[in-house]
């Protein structure tokens, strides 16, 4: 049979499979069964789908298709997933696992990812890894009921690819793709080079001619030395601080990388070698458990039925639980609703509206003196107006004094409210409650674990009592049927015993030689055949002797002393197989016979045989002297009593062991009575705590919806006095102006101007108090229809709750009568548990053993996952301080370019300025005044430029080292430089020239842009190199595609012509190559003659003929490249029953090299398989599957039938 290779699948939201469904396969022949429409095919595209497979070969477009859609009893689901394990015992795949699971996850808005032992994974490299298991884009791994009739329906040349794709060879030709295109890349690579490179050559031309002009001002060049030095130090300073504290990090990070690979290299040794270890105690396990099977047949009988009882209560676990729930979210609601009803209506300011009635009245007044005073001009009728103006405004400010006393008089009253307090003790009454509550809670739960822990006491100690009283009952039925042997033969015996002779006998007070008499049960053969006739006489003394000499029979004189033979010098005495011998008359009979192992031996020792002596062996042989032989039959009555004996002990043996059953079973009945009693007194306990736990609930909302009203009242109060205190500001604001102002005017003029100053005061006083008013009438307005939302919801959630409670009893009503079915089925599966117990020691030990390795191989596992982790994590945290650190030490390098540069440009000026001649060492100061002079740069050649440059980036480096040293010890600066002054020294050496200042500028350029010319020239070498290795590659793949492809075909046609035959019980088939004009590779034609019939075209052949050929091609393939496992997907529909037969004959050879997963209508091909799954739609519009181990249930049925045959 095949190795195990496709272990399990497991689907989650996958089309059909709503729910979490598990396949486990078996090695060899795994059968997938279910009607049209139930989910098969959706169990291959599963399959598909986790290795990678998307669009028509899953038959989906879109992401979202493969996720359950929902139906009309079950909602859509938003996630798929699918997990497939795959063993790797025999490292199939390169990872140093012996499982591996791959899975891909996908949600509706478009997302994927796939996983690899639960850790991400790109599917570039899922798909590289499965190439090299050869499961990457292979065409025989999954084989649907088209594909069979496709391979005939091919053209020869489409054939040849399949045939391809069956060689292997489609992975080289991948390569070659890759290959090819690598070669292009680099080829369009190369281009662009080129049309860069003939861009920069003109401009680098232009540079190297603007970099040999001279200009000189060297009236700037004071400023241009004074601005170099100090911007030098202040980076210098910068980039010191800088560059240290990135080297410590990032010396720090390499070192405990280094560290941590050094561990996980470490932990792989220690992996490998617990991996072998674990090999050992597997192996080891399972011939343990193979001594299990049958004990375990009767517990997982008891199992089943404790596991359907166990659903069921986990299901009213489940209701009561929505239920609560439900409870729970409706008294939320309630809660919620009751805040917002605590709410106090909003404070509607009476006073506001007064006052903006009188306002309206003052307004109108006047408006009436205005037009009044416009009327008539006269200054008698102002007077009389600006009198009743100030009056009126008198009057104002005695209204604003009042309504500023009434308003300090209530903040006083609010002051003095005692809601503060209030809500201190609705807050102490809660966390009273809430106290109360946990505590109730807590003795709820504690009520609870004890009744189920005294129930399970119960049910243990009942199934213990059952076990007890049928093994007794069995012990007493055992005795009983010991006993009626025992009497039948006593009975015989004492048939026996009424022979003449040894009635005689015994009616003068004889007994028989072996009454009493016990022999070791190995030599009592031998014993017999020494004693011969013997073995029947009686003993009896002289006296009785005499009476009993007409009698026949043997008659052992008691007290008679006869001749003592020697004993054998060589072989053991017979007498020492005599244990118990109370007369001592058998030993002196058995005196000088010797006992032998066998007939040969006794013949070698037969010279050495004393005078009287004789030998015997365990068989039964006597051998005498002169060499002879015989065998004596050992007598009826010996029998008798021997089998009497050990019937005897037999009994009291398993009497005792029934009495001491039954003392077990009553004490065991006793501890049962106490442990019901104490059961039932829990189980009221429970009860009573779940009412108390009930009614503090209760107590703690009241306390919840008390300390929310307190809290809402105060927070009234503090918004009331917050409003009166702002009310009471504008108030005394207002006052003030009224009393400030006075009439200064006499004639009408002056009247009139004071009563539209008054208008557009109180107008705008009126403007202000009617929106203060609309405010409140707005938020009274709002409060009301949230008021009345509330007792709508506070309704609605108070039916809730009582149709939960209604449903809630009910539910109880139903858990409490399961719990006595499933206290019964506890006991059982207690009982079937013990029944088992010590069969199981080995395993546990074993078990254990293998546990313990799991364990320390997952402790392996995980500290290999988190150093990987923290190899991935310094890995990150490396790569940005490298970016940082080159980053840094490149722009350290411009710096120094550009300091250089200024140094060759003007370095007499700078060596005059002592920030920058004390930074300088005396070797380089010299070698710089050794160096050209400034405005003679043309004249020097290249070698004493190369030289001059070098100097001075010497000098640079010195110059920057020194005031890096310098700034460590001061404040280092924030940041490298302030830009406006780089911008002023860009600016000066622009000024300054080509020479001086921008010269160096220019220099420093053309040297970057000729170094970034040959770093290009360089690259156009490089991608010449690579498009060569490319082109090599090509032809070495395109050669290996050909052998591989001749040595797989001829190998393909042996298989397929042995696989015709098999199928079809005869005839002959071939696979041959044929060219055709204009086709670059021949192609791949099938020749096939069907027994009893003429070689002719495929298309000729009948369906379940031509079905029959696609399958031999497809089996000569598998046959020829086996895969670690295929699925089948109905390939045997078009087939009749005796074309089925053949098809599993093969299917079933296909299977000791391949696992096969095979989906079939068909009778015949699950007669084949090792394991079935079915599978079923429900009426969710949902698929679920149950399996079933075929020769587990030809095992349970072959004995069912024993059982049965046995009854009858």
């Amino acid at each position: 049979m095949s190795r195990l290779r496709l272990r399990e699948v497991r689907l989650s939201g996958f089309k059909t499979f709503a729910d979490k469904t598990t396949i486990a396969f078996t090695p060899g022949i795994t059968a997938i069964v279910g009607p049209n429409g139930s989910g098969k095919s959706n169990i291959v595209d599963a399959l598909r789908w986790a290795l990678g497979e998307a669009g028509r070969g899953i038959r989906s477009k879109r992401v979202d298709e493969v996720i359950f859609a929902g139906s009309e009893k079950r909602r859509q689901l938003g996630l798929a997933e699918v997990s497939l394990s795959i063993s790797n015992d025999d490292g199939l795949f390169d990872l140093p696992f012996t499982e591996i699971e791959i899975a891909r996850r996908a949600d509706r808005g478009g997302g994927q990812e796939y996983l690899l032992n639960r850790e991400r994974i790109r599917l570039r490299d899922l798909n590289e890894l499965l190439d090299g298991a050869g499961l990457a884009e292979n065409g025989l791994l999954f084989i649907g009921q088209g594909a069979v009739d496709q391979a005939l329906s091919l053209r020869a040349e489409e054939r040849r690819a399949l045939v391809e794709e069956f060689a292997g060879t489609a992975r080289h030709e991948r390569r070659r793709s890759r290959a090819e295109g690598e070669m292009k890349e680099a080829t369009e690579n190369r281009a662009r080079v080129e049309e860069i490179l003939a861009a920069l050559r003109p401009q680098e031309r232009r540079l190297a001619a603007l970099a040999r002009q001279e200009a000189g001002r060297d009236e700037l060049l004071a400023e241009a030395v004074d601005r170099i030095a100090t911007l030098g130090a202040t980076r210098a300073s910068w980039f010191a601080s800088r560059r240290g504290a990135s080297g410590s990090r990032l010396t720090e990070v390499r070192a405990e990388l280094g560290t941590v690979r050094e561990s996980l290299r470490s932990a792989d040794s220690d992996a490998n070698a617990r991996r072998l270890r674990l090999t050992e105690a597997r192996a080891a396990l399972e011939v343990a458990r193979g001594d299990l099977e049958s004990a375990r047949t009767a517990r997982e009988t008891a199992e089943r039925n404790r596991a359907r009882s166990d659903a069921e209560a986990a299901a009213i676990a489940r209701d009561t639980e929505r239920l609560n729930a439900e409870v729970a979210e409706a008294e939320r609601e309630v809660l919620a609703v009751e805040q917002i009803r605590a709410t106090a209506a909003p404070a509607a300011d009476a006073e506001a509206a007064a006052a903006l009635e009188l306002l309206d009245a003052d307004l109108a007044s006047a408006r009436r003196e205005l037009r009044a005073l416009q009327s008539d001009q006269g200054a008698a009728g102002g007077g009389e107006s600006i009198a009743r103006a100030e009056r009126a405004r008198s009057s104002e400010v005695a209204e604003a004094e009042a309504r500023i006393a009434r308003i300090e008089a209530e903040v006083e009253a609010l002051r003095a409210d005692r809601a503060a307090e209030e809500l201190v003790a609705a807050t102490s009454r809660r966390d009273a409650a809430l106290a109360t509550y946990r505590q109730a809670s807590d003795a709820a739960t504690r009520a609870a674990e004890e009744a189920s822990a005294s129930e399970a006491a119960e049910a243990t100690l009942r199934a213990v009592v059952g076990d007890r009283e049928r093994a007794a009952r069995a012990a007493e039925a055992e005795c009983a049927s010991i006993e009626g042997r025992l009497r039948a033969l006593e009975a015989r015996r004492t048939a026996l015993q009424e022979r003449a002779l040894a009635r005689s006998a015994r009616a003068i007070g004889g007994r028989s030689l072996l009454a009493g008499v016990e022999i070791r049960e190995e030599g009592r053969s031998a014993v017999l055949a020494a004693l011969g006739a013997l073995a029947r006489g009686f003993i009896v003394n002289r006296s009785g002797a005499s009476l009993l000499d007409d009698e026949q029979g043997a008659l052992l004189i008691e007290g008679s002393a006869g001749r003592i033979v020697a004993e054998h010098p060589t072989l053991p005495a017979l007498s020492a197989e005599v244990v118990s011998d109370p007369d001592g008359v058998l030993a002196r009979v058995l005196s000088g016979v010797a006992v032998a192992p066998s007939v040969a031996a006794a013949l070698d020792s037969l010279a050495d045989l004393p005078v009287g002596g004789l030998i015997v062996t365990r068989g039964g042989a006597v051998i005498r002297a002169g060499g002879v032989v015989t065998r004596e039959t050992e007598p009826e009555d010996a029998l008798l009593d021997a089998e009497i004996s050990q019937l005897g002990r037999e009994i009291e043996r398993r009497s005792a062991a029934a009495a001491t059953l039954r003392s077990e079973a009553s004490a065991e009945q006793t501890a049962l009575t106490a442990a019901t009693g104490l059961a039932v007194s829990r189980r009221s306990a429970d009860l009573s705590a779940r009412s108390t736990l009930r009614s503090v609930t209760d107590v703690r909302a009241e306390s919840e919806r008390e300390l929310i009203a307190a809290a809402r009242t105060a927070a009234d109060r503090d918004s009331r006095l917050q409003k009166l205190e702002e009310t009471l500001r504008d108030l005394s604001a207002r006052r003030d102006v009224l009393q400030a102002s006075a009439h200064t005017g006499t004639g009408s003029g002056s009247a009139a101007q004071e009563w539209q100053e008054r208008i557009r005061e109180l107008t705008a006083r009126r403007s202000t108090i009617s929106e203060a008013v609309e405010a409140d009438r707005q938020s009274l307005r709002a409060w009301e229809l949230a008021r009345a939302r509330g007792d709508a919801s506070i309704a609605a959630a108070s039916a809730r709750i009582a149709r939960a409670a209604e449903e809630r009893g009910a539910m109880e009503s139903r858990g409490a009568a399961l719990q006595a079915d499933r206290v019964e089925l506890l006991g059982r599966s207690d009982a079937a548990q013990l029944a088992v117990a010590e069969r199981e020691a080995l395993v546990q030990q074993l078990a254990e053993q293998q546990e313990a390795i799991e364990r320390e191989s997952a402790a392996d596992d995980e500290r290999k996952r988190s150093l990987r982790q923290r190899e991935s994590d310094l890995d990150e945290a490396l790569r940005p301080l490298e970016r940082d650190a080159q980053g840094l030490e490149f722009e350290y390098e411009r710096l120094i370019e550009e300091l250089a540069g200024d140094l060759v440009a003007f370095g007499r000026r700078l060596a005059t300025d002592p920030r920058i001649a004390k930074g300088l060492p005396d070797e380089l100061r010299s070698a710089r005044a050794e160096g050209a002079p400034e405005g003679e740069l043309e004249e020097v050649s290249s070698e004493e430029r190369s030289a001059q440059d070098a100097v001075a980036r010497a000098q640079a480096a010195a110059l920057l080292d020194h005031w890096g040293s310098e700034g460590l010890r001061s404040e280092t600066p924030a940041e490298p430089a302030d830009p406006e002054q780089v911008r002023a020294l860009e600016r000066l050496r622009r000024k300054i020239g080509p020479l001086d200042a921008a010269g160096a500028s220019v220099a420093i350029e053309h040297r970057e842009l000729r170094e970034r010319l040959e770093s290009l020239e360089a690259q156009t070498g490089d991608l010449d190199g690579a498009i060569a290795k490319a082109s090599a590659l090509m032809a070495e793949l395109d050669a290996l595609v050909e052998s591989t492809f001749t040595e797989q075909f001829s190998a393909l046609q042996t298989t397929f012509a042995a696989n015709f035959q098999l199928l079809f019980g005869g005839g002959d088939a071939q696979l041959r190559l044929t060219s055709e004009e204009g086709v670059r590779r021949p192609g791949v034609e099938i020749d096939a003659r069907p027994p009893l019939k003429r070689r002719q075209q495929l298309s000729l052949l009948s369906g379940g003929e031509r079905a029959l050929t696609g399958v031999a091609l497809l089996l000569g393939m598998l046959a020829v490249r086996p895969l670690p496992f295929v699925v089948l997907d109905e390939v045997d529909a078009a087939l009749d029953e005796a074309n089925v037969t053949r098809f599993g004959d093969a299917i079933r050879e296909l299977s000791e090299r391949t696992q096969v997963v095979v989906i079939t209508h068909n009778r015949g091909t699950v007669e084949v398989a090792d394991s079935l799954w079915g599978v079923t739609a429900g009426e969710d519009a949902t698929s679920r599957v149950f399996g079933l181990r075929l020769d587990e249930a030809k095992r349970i049925a072959d004995a069912a039938r024993a059982e049965r045959e046995a009854a009858r």
